[in-house]
């Protein structure tokens, strides 16, 4: 009983330091229970000193992580799509200008029957050249017909792989085509010789820019490789791809082709797509679906002209361009992931623009913009989310709303559909103030959202809220409870100020009458040295770790003392330019008077220990001699 009480004052001793929190975690054992314990036990205790670890077989594995696509992998998608693109649109300008060549134009008229040249010139306006579909449908389908056929019945055979432009040549001398686009080039080659304007169309289709898992593992094993992309950039095969894919000729009158041919008719002002396989006219949003249910075989559809200029004509041949051609194109990629994205492709397209924006361009892009406003109503409710003209309420955001709530242009399943140009932004009082905004004083609130802190003095504000019981809430106002901020004006020569003593300019009509903007960081030192009343102008705030910098921009001052201040801070100017330059002068002299001393030193150096070494050199070699 001894060493028990005296082993359990040890322990309480041992214990007495320890806090509450491990007084409750740990259960206290008295040392004679223990040592019983231990008696009894027939497993060897481990001597002190050493730590045994025994990990379990049946402890949980680690969670595999969920496959995504990467932000590289899109990325590398994206720029091989760009490629892509830039790579076919110089193909089609070689074929384009390969087509205006005297030897092919020569060879092309020399091709054409004198009959088809003959009724050209039938019922045509005198100055302008009309292109008629019973032409079209009669000569140059029979004119048309021979290549065809000589190309079904030559495809298999022709083995060699020639130049682009070799090819073409042949193809003009032998009337034997090999490849898809040789028929499109004579025929934009004959019409450009019988002096119509036609243009060269190809439809393009790069690889797609959304990315399965499969594909972005593929990507991001050839880049850990060192290998490069090569084809795991290809976009792979889907099953119900593969399973509608059926064999067939690649070209031909039941195929959508992928290269045709545009022609200018005076008459109609209109741009008409020809069919080079089957010699037809034929509506555009026809002539490049690919199935019924297709809006469009193709992501971009490029038109080159005779002198080399591209332009983008896809909403000419799209039968839903804003819901589903847009979404494979570059300009479907959003703002977050790449904000470059979407203005990349028309930046590019404007170096290959024409120079002067001809009366005849100016108008197909008016009728572009009018087929793209007159585009479908999307019938899914999730292509609501993105398209430019029509919005649902479920896609509004928290500060959004919808003002004028007419008219409602339609409904799909029961939801209204309204125009997103109705859609209005709400802000926050002092997001209004920072637009040169002021909130009536009649208007109620349209929206109460949550306020949400960003600095460290709004933060502490809503904790303070919240624990008073309150939640902190802001009040959304929209544009037309809105009014433009009229400051008072100078008075005396005295610049009106807010609590603070500064001048909020947020906006240049926050400029109080009377009053100019002075943006010298200067001016406030040369008013002060004249006596002339002046405050500082705040342009905006910064906000950086969480606190909110006012940003400063010169000084506000009255009207009829602008002039002076000016004269002032040019004098200033010239002041600190001469003595700028007196102060490099003078740094100039004292460099070169450092110089020529240093100089001056060494030779006197150089002299004095020159003389010695030459006698201590001649008693040395007279000792020698010695």
């Amino acid at each position: 009983m001894d060493s028990c009480e005296q082993a359990e004052k040890q322990g309480a001793q041992q214990t007495a330091g320890m806090s509450s929190d491990d007084d409750e975690e740990f259960e206290e054992v008295p040392p004679c229970q223990a040592d019983a314990a231990a008696e009894d036990s027939d497993d060897s205790v481990p001597e002190l000193g050493t730590v045994e670890l025994t990990v379990g077989e049946g402890s949980e594995p680690a969670k595999k992580r969920r496959a995504v696509v990467t932000r590289r992998a899109r990325m590398l998608r994206r720029s091989h799509h760009m490629v892509e693109l830039i790579c076919q649109q110089v193909a089609v300008q070689v074929m384009s200008h390969k087509c205006n060549t005297p030897e092919v134009q020569a060879r092309s008229l020399s091709l054409i029957p004198a009959m088809v040249v003959e009724r050209i010139g039938e019922h045509q306006v005198p100055g302008k050249r009309e292109i008629r579909r019973d032409w079209a449908s009669a000569d140059l389908h029979c004119f048309l017909s021979a290549f065809q056929a000589l190309k079904i019945q030559q495809r298999h055979q022709h083995q060699r792989q020639e130049p682009a432009a070799d090819e073409f040549s042949r193809f003009v001398e032998r009337r034997t085509a090999t490849r898809a686009w040789h028929q499109p080039m004579l025929l934009v080659s004959m019409l450009r010789v019988l002096a119509f304007d036609a243009r060269l169309c190809v439809g393009l289709s790069p690889p797609a820019l959304k990315l399965t898992v499969q594909e972005s593992e593929a990507i991001e094993r050839s880049c850990q490789s060192g290998a490069g992309l090569g084809p795991c950039a290809q976009p792979l095969p889907s099953k119900a791809a593969a399973k509608a894919k059926k064999p067939g000729p690649q070209w031909g009158r039941d195929a959508v082709p992928q290269y045709w041919c545009e022609v200018f008719n005076q008459v109609s002002e209109q741009w008409m797509p020809i069919n080079a396989y089957s010699g037809t006219i034929e509506r555009a949003t026809q002539l490049a679906r690919a199935g019924r249910g297709s809006a469009c075989a193709f992501a971009y559809i490029l038109a080159v002209d005779g002198a080399g200029h591209v332009r983008d004509v896809t909403r000419r041949y799209s039968r839903d361009f804003v819901n589903t051609t847009q979404r494979q194109r570059l300009e479907g990629v959003s703002e977050r992931e790449d904000p470059r994205a979407a203005a990349w492709w028309a930046q590019w397209l404007e170096r290959w623009a024409a120079p002067a924006a001809s009366p005849r361009a100016q108008q197909e892009e008016a009728e572009l913009a009018r087929r793209t406003q007159r585009s479908t109503m999307p019938r899914r409710l999730a292509d609501f989310a993105h398209n430019p003209y029509y919005v649902l309420q479920r896609n509004l955001a928290q500060n959004e709303v919808i003002y004028p709530a007419e008219p409602i242009v339609g409904t799909v399943r029961g939801e209204h559909v309204f125009l997103r140009a109705n859609v209005q932004r709400l802000r926050s009082r002092m997001a209004w103030m920072r637009m040169g905004r002021s909130i009536a004083a009649d208007a109620q609130p349209i929206r109460t959202v949550r306020q949400r802190a960003a600095t460290a003095r709004a933060r502490q504000a809503m904790d303070a809220e919240a624990a008073a019981g309150r939640e902190p809430l802001v009040a959304l106002f929209g544009e037309w409870q809105t009014q433009q901020i009229r400051p008072p004006p100078v008075v005396d020569g005295r610049v009106p100020r807010n609590d603070f003593g500064r001048v909020d300019l947020f906006t240049p009509a926050m400029l109080p009458p009377g009053a100019a903007h002075v943006h010298d960081p200067g001016a406030a030192r040369v008013c002060a040295d004249l006596g002339i009343d002046c405050a500082p102008a705040v342009t905006g705030f910064d906000f950086r770790r969480g606190v909110s910098t006012p940003v400063f921009d010169g000084v506000v001052v009255p009207l009829e003392s602008a002039d002076v201040i000016a004269d002032a801070l040019q004098a200033r100017r010239h002041e600190a330019a001469a003595q700028e330059r007196a102060d490099r002068e003078q740094r100039a002299v004292r460099r070169w008077r450092r110089l020529l001393v240093a100089l001056r030193v060494r030779a006197e150096v150089d002299a004095t220990f020159a003389t010695r070494s030459a006698r201590t050199e001649q008693a040395s070699a007279k000792g020698g001699l010695l």
